[in-house]
């Protein structure tokens, strides 16, 4: 089956890639985090990180966005992101 050019199906990668983590407010968590991230990322890559608490005070939702180099590399990462302890989701 052809696909036509309208018809975009899935990622395109190399590509820009939000995940969201949500995690217990621990100290370290953000750092250790980012320094995850960064392992599986190219040295000259970017990171950017975005932060916000919940109303209580009792999670934190950081959203890490990274350069996806293709479908194995982004299961890679989102894979070590949840095995953190601190981690309660990822989307």
């Amino acid at each position: 089956m052809e696909t036509k050019p309208s018809e975009v199906v899935g990622l395109v990668y190399p590509c820009s890639f939000p995940v969201k983590v949500f995690v217990r407010p621990e100290d370290g968590v953000e750092e250790r985090l980012q320094t995850l991230v960064r392992s599986h990322l190219q040295p000259e890559a970017g990171l950017e990180v975005e932060r916000r608490s919940s109303a209580n005070g009792k999670y934190q939702c950081l959203t890490l966005i990274f350069v996806a180099e293709d479908e194995a590399h982004l299961t890679r990462i989102t894979k070590a992101i949840s095995a953190d302890p601190a981690v309660v989701l990822s989307l």
